[in-house]
């Protein structure tokens, strides 16, 4: 399966019965979406010779103490140990990839100004013209293909899905194609290496037809890269050492009452695990049928399996904790710092003072569910905190929602009348109904003038405007929706609660928004 796949019916199942059950919006998984500066990594023209460092083998390091036993990476599974030694080589990749990134954008700014184009001209006209709608058999094949792996029950929504996905992969790959006929035509000469030890910001790391790229200039993207990668091993190294902690623990309460530690599991969990009821099952239904669509009968056994292992969970979530409790647990690893992004404001819409000493701003797309959970959790906390706190929206429309981009440019022409945050309550409200028609209908609504609504609409006035949004978004590391920063730290939990703690945190140094940069 390919990686565009994979991370689609990630997307699906997100949105199956287990992703019904959060309290509060949360942040999705989402495919990477082609940028409009092609960011596909292409090899220089010509030979380019990269040494692979052979990894010797890291000795092992000391994660938690349980008990007096001090456990180490080499408790670890052979194979999650490699991958979270391999760290440093995947922030090396990083690096590269970046920098090839910041090599293509280049080589796309140069094409665009020798045809005296802009860049978003200019990729229209070989990318953005050539990119057709999927036929309804390529969309059927797709689907028929990962039928066992989609979860999902709204058919209209996973055609829709299908198609904006495959669009997705025809834009990238004729991306990848303008990338490779610019490279073709124009030189590229490596500098000093992007992952070369204190790098200074001056330091020249290509040159694009006598352009020089600079490290300042893959500093801030690769800053973002950096923190996932880390936090990813992590969550990986964490979880990896939670369940080795948990192995433990029972191990020593099974020794201490003179059983298998089977017989512990299962008298504490397997045999305490019943099927859901009736009622509860319908009662669940009730709850979310809104978000699981279909009738009853089509969804029942999902549902009843999801609420068992639902139960399952809760028991061995308990017998965790009593046996934890009487344990000296002590972990040794900590998570990653947060980097302080340097957000730019641009001229986006923004509701309170623009001297407030906490900036909040928001990626967000108008199709996207968990966007309209949290926008009026945002709009709510920022009237709470009145001048103390500023709010900015800007776009990151998803390439598999199809109609995002286009309301994103709609919400940009209501801006222009002075409705931005009025539209953008429409769009939250009728998400399914965001096609262009229905977006002419709304600005009708709010009494804007239609004349000029519907020019700039049609015109694509807005299309570069939305486009830089997302570019600027990428940089920061933006890869789903929402995503907030606060004073330029991303809000790592999506909740009423989590947004207030920050905001609060940001008051209680008052100082200036060190990660808020106004154009």
């Amino acid at each position: 399966m390919s990686p565009a796949k994979h991370v689609f019916i990630t997307f699906l199942l997100l949105v199956a019965v287990a992703g019904v059950v959060a309290q509060t919006p949360r942040r999705r998984s989402t495919p990477r979406r082609p940028a409009a500066k092609p960011p596909a990594p292409q090899p220089t023209p010509g030979p380019v010779e990269r040494t692979v460092p052979v990894r010797e083998p890291q000795a092992p390091k000391p994660l938690a103490i349980v008990n007096g036993q001090i456990i180490t990476t080499a408790d670890l599974d052979p194979k999650l140990r490699r991958e979270i030694e391999s760290l440093a080589e995947r922030i090396a990749e990083a690096g590269r990839q970046i920098l090839e990134l910041a090599i293509n954008t280049a080589l796309l700014e140069i094409e665009a100004k020798k045809r005296k184009l802009t860049s978003q001209q200019f990729y229209e006209l070989e990318v953005g013209k050539r990119i057709t709608d999927p036929t309804n058999a390529e969309i059927s094949k797709f689907i028929e293909d990962n039928r066992d792996q989609i979860a999902a029950n709204d058919v209209a929504t996973i055609h829709s899905q299908v198609a904006a996905l495959l669009r997705g992969q025809l834009e990238a790959k004729l991306s990848e194609e303008l990338v490779r006929r610019l490279r073709s035509s124009t030189q590229v000469v490596m500098g000093v290496d992007v992952n070369a030890p204190n790098l200074p910001a001056s330091a020249i790391l290509a040159t694009v037809a006598g352009r020089p790229i600079t490290a300042a200039v893959v500093a801030e993207r690769l800053k973002s890269a950096i923190y996932k990668l880390r936090l990813d091993a992590y969550e990986i190294q964490k979880q990896a050492l939670e369940e080795t902690i948990k192995d433990l623990l029972l191990l020593a309460e099974a020794s201490r009452r003179n059983i298998p530690p089977e017989e512990i599991l299962r008298k504490e969990i397997t045999e305490s695990v019943h099927p859901p009821t009736e009622p509860e099952v319908t009662k669940f239904y009730a709850e979310n049928k809104a978000r699981l669509g279909g009738d009853l009968d089509a969804v029942r056994n999902q549902i009843a399996e999801y609420l068992q292992e639902q139960d399952r969970l809760r028991l061995e979530r308990g017998l965790s904790e009593r046996l934890r409790k009487g344990a000296d647990v002590r972990l040794l690893i900590s998570e990653p710092r947060q980097p302080v992004r340097v957000i730019s404001t641009d001229d986006d819409p923004s509701l309170g003072d623009a001297s407030a000493s906490v900036t909040v701003v928001e990626f967000t797309d108008f199709q996207c569910p968990a966007c309209a959970a949290m926008h009026p959790i945002l709009e709510d906390v920022s009237k709470t905190y009145g001048n103390k706190v500023r709010f900015v929206v800007r776009d990151f429309p998803l390439t598999l929602h199809a109609n995002a981009r286009k309301a994103a440019e709609a919400a940009n022409a209501a801006r222009a009348q002075g409705k931005f945050f009025e539209y953008a309550a429409l769009l939250f409200k009728r998400q399914n109904a965001l096609d262009v028609p229905s977006l002419k209908k709304y600005a009708s609504e709010l009494g804007l003038d239609r004349t000029r609504f519907d020019a700039a609409l049609d015109k694509g006035i807005y299309a570069a405007e939305v486009r830089h949004d997302i570019d600027d978004g990428e940089m920061y590391g933006v890869a789903s929706t929402p995503t907030i920063f606060v004073n330029g730290i991303m809000l790592r939990s999506l909740s009423a609660e989590a947004l207030r703690e920050a905001i609060d945190g940001a008051l209680r140094t008052q100082s200036p928004p060190p990660g808020i940069a106004p154009q």
